[in-house]
């Protein structure tokens, strides 16, 4: 019964604590009373009976309904659809996150990790042609949420897991694609900088070493001055020393992360690969 159980509790943790005083001690206390109860269901779904997981839906129905303006009343209609995960219950799951997805469909964040969660659910149900058009679907309408920006690396990785090599070459170059759409969409902008760095990141990880130094290197042309620089320079030095052998490069990339940032925490780190290299 176990099928990737662990997929349903990748919802990134964005949903905040709000509020102060009594009124907002007494909301959380409801929730984690509800909170309490469904661990007993997430750490042992087999062992829990129909009527235990319809009384913990029941209270976190409840809690959401008393409370809907209180953004714990998000995390407890997420933990409905978990539970009806965890319980291998996919329909009541995907209902229950198409009802999140009209509830706030002004969040694209929220929205963002419903469609994710029904993407999981079709994983846990081994139909993954039914999972990617989810995944792409947040690509398209959610690009720019932190789901939406993870989503083209986890397709990759599912590939990657399932020793699908070509597959996971040619999602990496979609991803790349998508990521540099992005950057050009939003030139000079914290985004860029972040999508910028997932394009070396995924060439990375199809080892094309020449094409991620030429994005780090077009990272530092861009926003030197704006962006310390120095864990750029260490990831640079490392590639020409492990990955391409060319420990002349290493050590010009090293000097100038030394003379560039003298303070910087990762020091010590490039004088020790200094020191190998020598």
């Amino acid at each position: 019964m176990k099928k990737n159980i662990c997929l349903i509790f990748i919802v990134v943790s964005f949903f905040f604590l709000s509020g102060c005083g009594s009124d907002q001690y007494a909301i959380e206390q409801q929730y984690w009373k509800a909170q309490r109860r469904a661990e007993k269901i997430f750490n042992n779904p087999d062992a829990s009976p129909p009527r235990e997981l319809a009384k913990v839906v029941s209270l976190f129905q409840n809690f959401s309904k008393r409370n809907s303006t209180d953004k714990l009343a998000i995390e407890a209609d997420f933990n409905i659809a978990r539970l009806y995960l965890v319980k291998d219950e996919y329909e009541l799951a995907r209902t229950q996150l198409k009802a999140i997805m009209n509830k706030y469909v002004k969040s694209d964040a929220v929205c963002a990790e419903a469609t994710f969660m029904v993407g999981n659910s079709y994983e846990m149900e081994d139909n993954w042609a039914a999972a990617l058009g989810q995944y792409k679907k947040i690509i398209r309408d959610y690009p720019l949420t932190v789901r939406g920006l993870s989503v083209p690396v986890y397709i990759a990785q599912h590939y990657k897991v399932k020793y699908q090599p070509d597959k996971m070459i040619a999602a990496y170059q979609e991803a790349i694609a998508h990521y540099r759409q992005l950057s050009d969409k939003y030139p000079a902008t914290p985004l860029a900088f972040n999508v910028d760095l997932l394009v070396a990141n995924c060439y990375s990880a199809i080892k094309e070493w020449h094409s991620a130094i030429d994005t780090l290197n077009s990272i530092i042309t861009k926003y030197k001055g704006k962006i310390k620089m120095d864990a750029i320079f260490l990831n640079m030095a490392l590639i020409y020393n492990k990955e391409l052998k060319d420990n002349k490069s290493a050590k010009e990339i090293l000097n100038k992360l030394i003379q560039d940032y003298p303070d910087s925490r990762i020091i010590p780190a490039a004088k020790k690969l200094l020191k190998e290299i020598k």
